[in-house]
């Protein structure tokens, strides 16, 4: 019996991908998760016999290469230096299987523009340096080249990451937008393969929950790419009355976080309410049923995950138009809106709850997308002909 490997991190995302995976291939499924601490508790990740633990260092991992060499079929959730630098050692014979995350595409300015990803406040307010830290800065991009390569005998990281997804045989990710945009940056033979971390009955404790209330849920995380300073300024311009701004910030960086909370109370005084507490995921799914109204001002891939819950509990979703999510989600029918052309005053409709029947469009077809079912007969289809020639 083939074995699958997985190389992987102490990340949520994980249970679901063994889930799956061992649905569709019962036994033959081994995952490698590169830790920091071999000896510390997991956070996320629930361990079996099919787990095993890897150090984070370079000669664990030539170690574990050793190993991979006769393997066929290996799959990497999400890439990072470690991985991408065990991916690069990787012979020909195997067959390599990239699931996207997305960090590794738009924190790498090899790929991608930095400053496109954000606002212009954002940019200003957040990365505004002054001449002397720009030359530092340069100074620092041409040394770690040479730093990595003295110290590691490696490339510095974005250049790894940029190798590595250069290897990758399939790309693994929900749809065929994101996918595209990344092909025309890499520009490789890579294939697409349809895969989600996200089957709607894993998200959603009760399937028949519905939103509550019509207060407001702005962006997921403590970064920057959320752009809240640009929503901050729409949302300024409206009388939101007893309507809440409610803004995830337990997530990402503690300071961004400060300073986002700083600007909300004094925008919005008590109509401001940031999280910052760590919530687990149905207890936070039960918090957000208040919110009837959803931006998610990201101009890239992100939070695919909150929106597809929102969508399912009846939320309208704004999304900005660079986002390849609000393309995707249109072109198969979902009822999402435009925060470009739609969020604004001049919009009768900007703050009105989805009736019941769009709600329920939007949940026949996110059922037909992301429904467990549907995702495993998609990975059983794709998969398993690949693995037996492999």
């Amino acid at each position: 019996m083939k074995k699958i490997i997985h190389i992987a991190s102490d990340e949520k995302f994980i249970n679901s991908a063994y889930w799956q995976f061992n649905e569709v291939f019962p036994n033959q499924n081994i995952f490698y998760l590169l830790v920091d601490n071999t000896n510390q508790e997991l956070k996320h990740v629930q361990l079996n016999s099919n787990f095993f633990l890897i150090k984070n260092d370079l000669k664990n991992l030539r170690k574990l290469v050793e190993s991979l060499l006769k393997e066929g079929f290996i799959c990497f959730h999400g890439l990072n230096f470690h991985s991408s630098f065990l991916l690069n050692k990787l012979g020909d014979n195997c067959r390599i299987f990239w699931f996207l995350w997305g960090s590794e595409v738009y924190n790498n300015s090899e790929l991608v523009e930095q400053k496109s990803l954000y606002g212009d406040f954002t940019f200003s307010y957040f990365f505004k340096i002054s001449k002397k830290e720009k030359f530092i800065e340069f100074l620092k991009n041409n040394i770690r080249q040479s730093y990595y390569k003295l110290i590691f005998g490696t490339d510095s990281p974005q250049k790894l990451i940029y190798k590595a997804i250069k290897r990758v045989d399939y790309c693994a990710i929900l749809y065929i937008e994101e996918f595209n945009f990344i092909n025309e940056k890499i520009k490789t033979d890579i294939k697409f393969l349809k895969f989600s971390y996200y089957p709607i009955e894993r998200m959603i404790r009760n399937e028949n929950v519905r939103i509550k209330a019509d207060n407001i849920l702005l962006g997921n995380s403590a970064s920057e790419t959320n752009n809240h300073l640009e929503a901050f300024e729409l949302l300024n311009n409206f009388h939101l009355k007893e309507r809440k701004i409610i803004v995830p910030l337990s997530y990402g960086k503690t300071e961004y976080a400060d300073e986002i909370i700083k600007v909300g109370e004094k925008l919005f005084n008590d109509n401001f309410i940031p999280l910052i507490d760590f919530m687990p995921l149905h207890d936070y799914n039960e918090y957000i049923e208040q919110c009837g109204i959803v931006i998610m001002n990201h101009y890239r891939q992100q939070a695919v995950g909150n929106v597809l819950t929102m969508l399912w509990m009846g939320a309208k979703v704004y999304l900005d138009e660079r986002n390849t999510l609000y393309h995707y989600l249109n072109r198969i029918g979902v009822h999402v809106f435009s925060i470009q052309t739609e969020l604004h005053n001049d919009n009768p409709e900007v703050f009105s709850l989805l009736s019941i029947e769009d709600q329920d469009n939007n949940r026949h077809i996110l059922k037909n997308e992301i429904g467990q079912n549907l995702l495993l007969k998609k990975l059983r289809e794709q998969l398993i002909p690949i693995v037996n020639e492999s």
